[in-house]
């Protein structure tokens, strides 16, 4: 699992400092982090995620309400995993998932309250039930000690925007 937020040494160690502050970067690292984990599960070589948001900066991926999906999804065809940012409607979530992992844009904690967005997780497989659970990997805080959500909660703070990865093999896919 990686964390959205850069601890001190790792981004001493690959010249974080250059960019500013650390936390205020942490805080929209959600994408990156998402992206590292995305990577390790190919077996693609997986940089720090202080290494990504500098490559991030470089490609002018970032804006400042984060990261634009279109260039986290070219910077991880660039790194191994073909990928796309595009629309998936809810409803295509589970069918999706039976072939790739997703990085899908949600609410932190997926409130039921209509905001939506602003957060980059991980759907990674899903449980058949009545209201499917949504295997997930949230790099915040509060996602390292949740892993499911039910879609009925999911949906309601989903935005309908993803990025797309090419099929996951059994032992990783990094080309």
């Amino acid at each position: 699992m990686c964390r959205q937020l850069i601890i001190p040494a790792e981004w001493d160690l690959h010249g974080g400092w250059a960019l500013g502050d650390r936390i205020e970067w942490s805080n929209r690292a959600c994408g990156l982090a998402s992206l590292r984990m995305i990577l390790l599960a190919y077996g693609c070589e997986a940089p720090t995620v202080t290494e990504l948001l500098k490559l991030a900066v470089k490609h002018e991926v970032l804006t400042p309400r984060g990261a634009l999906h279109a260039g986290i999804a070219n910077m991880a065809t660039e790194l191994g995993v073909p990928s796309q940012a595009e629309p998936v409607p809810v409803e295509s979530l589970l069918s999706r998932l039976d072939d790739a992992p997703l990085i899908v844009s949600v609410t932190e904690q997926f409130p039921n309250d209509g905001r939506s967005g602003g957060h980059l997780v991980i759907l990674h497989g899903y449980e058949e039930a009545a209201d499917p659970l949504i295997f997930f990997r949230d790099p915040s805080a509060w996602g390292q000690t949740q892993d499911r959500v039910a879609l009925s909660r999911l949906s309601h703070s989903y935005t309908g925007r993803a990025i797309t990865f090419a099929p996951l093999t059994p032992n990783g896919d990094c080309r």
